[in-house]
């Protein structure tokens, strides 16, 4: 147990002591700035590089370390800020090429320039390199926006190049102090009251020659659409026309010969109907004729066979057979009376056997 104790109590002594070290011998450079190392004594000085983000190496009472921002600064001249600090001023006082008065709202970001932090350190701007930029930058705006006009400050183009072409002046300009601007932005122009008066008609005048010009575009595109309008029209006319008469056309053509196909169906079915009636009163004529033969033949025969003794005995038995006797006197006593009930005496008798 007490050799585990001995063990632990010395983990934790050289843990502490390797801690210790660590932070005598290395300084860590947080990600929003940029470290910059000099040598106390010895006569190295200051180191010429930029260091990084992370653990870098400097001895603790050896070395000194200076932090600089490495984020965007931000320079704000707006008409609405009324104190002075780092990144907010009042609206830049201009005076315009046609010798007026305004002030502008301007917005600039700027960095410092990779690689240049010990510069500023190494040339004394580490308290004051924001105060020089704020100065350069109100010296070349105040210069350069001088060149506009009033009325060029009203049109959103020219401003922006103006913006444009300034950033380079901007850049060679402040690059003495080792930073370098990003975007320029003017955001608002304010001039004198009455002046603001008189450029408000002005620019209404001028919107309302835009707008007669835009009516008198829209007037001449109207004309070109009611020309392009009423041509169509005839256009459709002209077609619908053309189409109506090749369709009246066609409908003729087709009503002509729809009524030819049914004049000759009419006569076919006349002819047909004329043949077919004359076939049956033919056939029926001749079918009249062979009963009438057939009649003649049967009757020819009936009597033929009538005429032997056989047809003589049955027409005998007929003739006995639909006798009616209203009345029979018999006389028991005379045998040559036959009776009426025998048939077969009945037929001799009327045969005259």
């Amino acid at each position: 147990m007490k050799g585990a104790s001995k063990f632990l109590v010395g983990l934790l002594v050289v843990v502490v002591v390797g801690l210790v070290a660590i932070n005598a011998l290395f300084e860590r450079v947080p990600p929003e700035v940029i470290g910059v190392k000099q040598a106390s004594w010895g006569g190295a000085g200051l180191v010429k590089q930029d260091f990084e983000v992370g653990f870098q190496w400097g001895v603790t009472g050896y070395h000194r370390w200076y932090f600089l921002d490495r984020r965007t600064h931000f320079l704000l001249f707006s008409s609405s800020n009324q104190r002075y600090s780092d990144t907010e001023r009042p609206a830049l006082q201009i005076r315009t090429k046609d010798n007026n008065s305004a002030q502008v709202d301007v917005t600039i970001t700027y960095r410092i320039k990779p690689g240049e932090g010990w510069l500023i350190i190494d040339d004394g701007y580490r308290e004051n390199y924001r105060e020089r930029a704020k100065s350069t930058v109100e010296s070349v705006l105040r210069t350069e926006l001088a060149q506009l006009t009033s009325e060029d400050f009203t049109n959103t183009e020219i401003r922006m190049e103006r913006a444009a072409t300034t950033l380079p002046i901007l850049r060679e300009a402040m690059s003495k102090y080792h930073v370098e601007p990003l975007d320029l932005l003017v955001r608002a122009v304010h001039f004198p009251e009455d002046y603001e008066v008189k450029l408000q008609q002005k620019q209404l005048t001028q919107q309302k020659a835009l707008l007669a010009r835009a009516l008198g575009k829209v007037e001449n595109q109207e004309q070109v659409t009611g020309v392009i309008s009423k041509e169509t029209e005839a256009q459709r006319k002209e077609r619908t026309a053309d189409w109506d008469k090749r369709l009246q056309d066609v409908t003729s053509s087709n009503l002509i010969k729809v009524a030819t196909i049914e004049g000759e169906a009419e006569v076919y079915q006349r002819t047909a109907r004329s043949e077919a009636d004359a076939d049956y009163e033919t056939m029926i004529a001749e079918g009249e004729l062979a009963l009438a033969k057939a009649e003649a033949v049967r009757n020819d025969l009936r009597n033929k066979a009538l005429d032997t003794k056989g047809g003589r005995i049955l027409l005998a038995s007929q003739a006995a057979e639909n006798l009616r006797i209203e009345e029979v006197t018999l006389n028991s006593n005379d045998p040559n009376v036959p009776t009426v009930l025998d048939v077969s005496a009945m037929v001799r008798m009327l045969l005259g056997e």
